[in-house]
């Protein structure tokens, strides 16, 4: 049970950094968000392998891993926009299908990698995983115009991270509120199985 609130935190913290993931690929890009986040998550991961304790593996694991999973995932799918127009949710629910293939699998390879080298030895392979992320991250190359710098437009506005506009749509707020209510299901098999 405390392993399922582990990964339940994590899982938890990759969702609850949207926001501000969103904000530093808007402001940094596609490319310096992923790599950072990977290299965020590989350190969590690798702090990991040598923590001896379960309070400590809710911080490095659950916090520190999760937030650079966060940061590395959410740009791998805005920059899917700046390649495909025309068949954008087709890619998108291949680029997920992907990760959902990925979860299926790793069940299977987590217990036999626990039941031969161990938590901590498992933890470090993984870190290879995440040594390739921050690869493939530097991969990224926005096709998209750069929006203007803050000298272009006569210094920092908050409106341009935040558009409240955006809340003024009936079908984004019922979108907004209904995927978090449909996420609780969503963690029961993590926590529970």
């Amino acid at each position: 049970m405390i392993r399922a609130w582990v990964g339940s935190l994590s899982m938890g913290m990759i969702f609850f950094c949207s926001p501000i993931v969103s904000i530093f690929t808007d402001i940094f890009g596609c490319r310096i968000t992923a790599v950072c986040g990977a290299a965020v998550g590989l350190v969590g991961l690798l702090a990991s392998s040598f923590v001896k304790t379960l309070g400590v593996m809710y911080f490095t694991y659950g916090i520190v891993f999760a937030c650079g999973c966060s940061f590395a995932y959410q740009p791998s799918l805005v920059i899917l926009g700046h390649y495909f127009k025309k068949r954008l949710g087709l890619v998108n629910g291949i680029v997920t299908a992907g990760s959902g293939i990925f979860t299926i699998t790793l069940p299977f390879i987590l217990s036999g990698l626990l039941d031969k080298v161990g938590l901590q030895n498992t933890l470090r392979i993984f870190c290879v995983f995440m040594l390739v992320l921050i690869l493939a991250s530097f991969t990224y190359k926005p096709l998209l115009p750069a929006k203007p710098t803050e000298s272009q437009i006569g210094g920092f506005r908050i409106s341009r991270i935040f558009n409240k506009n955006i809340w003024k749509s009936v079908g984004y707020r019922i979108w907004a509120f209904g995927i978090p209510a449909a996420l609780y299901g969503y963690y029961v098999p993590y926590v529970h199985l």
